[in-house]
């Protein structure tokens, strides 16, 4: 039976890159300690630089295994997004998350270029899956693109409606159903995200 490896990001929507918000101190406190405390950074080096070493051992000797990750606030920063909304004194709605997507702006959560690149070292592929909808599966890819964290091998499983939730698409995955009928059943030796959804059911997990 695989193993499962747990990343929980500290905050949800906020991280650490800079930021053109006119008053830093206006921020809410959450957002303030993501976007300048040293901490953050260090948390979230520290995660990826454990979770490396894990997968190096558990993928020797599996043939053609994988990683899944969630895309925002795992691999994907979208402070600027939050700043935004702060400034505006909105909160999340789909179009203007729509909106931002398009814009390609997203930068990198401390840690995951790194991670990824050495990923890509090994016999070890990824699947983003992501409640991004698949409309802007493009833009994404593109952002991604500009930040050098994108292989011809990676498998973007998006969101197609409301229904298509995550757990829907982990079984896809796993049972080699639906979308990975030519491809699956797949080894999965790892899941990464921020949220409890991003992760499976499951009493073999190893946390970091």
């Amino acid at each position: 039976m695989y193993r499962i490896i747990l990343i929980f990001f500290p905050i949800v929507l906020w991280s650490q890159n800079p930021t053109d918000f006119n008053n830093l101190n206006e921020l809410p406190n959450e957002i303030k300690w993501v976007t300048q405390s040293k901490e953050y950074i260090k948390l979230c080096q520290q995660i990826y630089q454990t979770a490396i070493i894990a997968i190096r051992k558990q993928s020797q000797g599996n043939i053609n295994p994988f990683i899944v990750m969630d895309l925002d606030e795992t691999v994907l920063d979208n402070s600027k997004y939050q700043i935004d909304l702060t400034e505006k004194n909105e909160s999340y709605n789909p179009e203007s998350w729509s909106e931002w997507v398009n814009l390609k702006e997203a930068e990198l959560v401390p840690g995951a270029k790194e991670f990824i690149d050495k990923v890509r070292a090994t016999n070890v592929k990824i699947i983003f899956l992501s409640n991004r909808m698949e409309k802007n599966k493009i833009p994404t890819i593109q952002n991604m693109g500009k930040l050098e964290v994108i292989s011809s091998n990676d498998i973007f499983l998006l969101r197609k409606d409301k229904k298509d939730k995550k757990h829907i698409r982990r079984n896809e995955i796993v049972s080699g159903i639906g979308r990975f009928e030519k491809l699956g059943p797949l080894k999965v030796l790892a899941y990464f995200g921020d949220a409890k959804h991003d992760f499976p059911e499951a009493d073999n997990y190893y946390t970091f």
